[in-house]
């Protein structure tokens, strides 16, 4: 392995000249035409940095840990939320000079093992960990920030959206399409978090406009295939005729059963979904949709962990998004 030693024979210089050239520090030490020596023959000899040596001397790793909820029925990062979520961090990272470290867990557990194996300098937490965050928080003492939390734990850095008015703007879209038979989708909901206050603003704009929104037309995506619930939604003459899906992802999914049952979108059954992605755009019909900007909240969730890394008394912050609806072709007049 070529060592800088073995550039500093070479180039007929200094350990130390070659260093502060590798590590773009000359600070005046070396000419412009010595620094071009010494990096073409870094080059011509094959030099790799070692990374690992640099962060030992700088007692820095610059390892920022990105942490998902692991998926037990697939990759996680095929949901184009985390992948798009996760591609910014990355960007905005590699720019400032950290390197990411990214992993699946699916406990608490896991997870100080692997920060504390890793000497994380941070992490961000993408997905929902709020029954952990206590543990989480308790068992690490580096920078954390979490994404789309409702814990109740106090002074925890967290980015999220305004959910429940995601859940108020499809509502409110029906209703002004007139639509009064509408039911929503999506995975199990517990009494707080992302898919309870997309839930909650969606039943209680309809209940405020004398909508009701039938328990039985809360259908949970776990237990029930978007095929089953289009056989239910169309099995009387009564049924829905308009139905929120929590994500965009969940959407294509009843867009690929609607084709293959013969449900007609939107005639038969008008959608809005969730995230507003390009592949709403490209659906057919195109797909109303909830905006939020993940590359925003990507950004912020960075900007956030690096000011706690430069400072590690800085007060927590929590931010909240906002979300708009991008109206397209899934909703028909009634």
């Amino acid at each position: 392995m070529v060592t800088l030693k073995d550039i500093a024979a070479r180039a007929g210089v200094s350990m130390m000249t070659v260093s502060r050239v590798m590590n773009g520090n000359q600070g005046g030490k070396a000419s412009e035409a010595t620094a071009v020596k010494i990096r073409s023959i870094a080059e011509e000899m094959g030099y790799v940095p070692n990374s690992s040596a640099r962060s030992l001397a700088a007692r820095s790793s610059k390892i920022i840990a990105v942490v998902l909820r692991d998926s037990t029925d697939g990759n996680p990062l095929a949901d184009p939320y985390s992948s798009m979520f996760l591609g910014i961090i990355i960007q905005t990272m590699q720019r400032r000079g950290y390197y990411v470290m990214v992993h699946f867990v699916q406990d608490y557990s896991d997870i100080t093992f692997w920060l504390r194996s890793w000497r994380a300098e941070g992490a961000i937490f993408l997905g929902v960990f709020d029954n952990e965050i206590r543990n989480i928080r308790n068992s690490n003492r580096i920078p954390l920030v979490f994404t789309d939390s409702y814990s109740n734990v106090r002074q925890v850095s967290n980015v999220g959206i305004d959910d429940y008015k995601g859940g108020v703007l499809a509502a409110q879209h029906f209703l002004s399409r007139g639509h009064t038979r509408l039911a929503f989708a999506g995975p199990p909901s517990e009494t707080t978090g992302v898919i309870a206050e997309r839930l909650a603003g969606f039943s209680e704009a309809l209940a405020q406009a004398g909508v009701p929104l039938p328990e039985n037309w809360i259908y949970n995506t776990s237990r029930q295939s978007p095929a089953e619930i289009l056989a239910d939604i169309t099995s009387c003459d009564e049924h829905p005729t308009g139905l929120f899906v929590t994500s965009d992802l969940i959407a294509s999914q009843f867009y690929e059963a609607a084709l293959q049952t013969g449900v007609e979108i939107p005639d038969q059954l008008s959608l809005i979904g969730f995230d507003d992605f390009p592949l709403d755009r490209i659906l057919t019909p195109t797909l109303t949709s909830v905006h939020q900007d993940v590359s925003e909240k990507a950004s912020r969730a960075c900007d956030i962990l690096l000011r706690r890394i430069a400072d590690p008394n800085a007060p927590s912050e929590s931010l909240m998004l906002d979300v708009h609806l991008v109206e397209r072709d899934s909703v028909r007049d009634i």
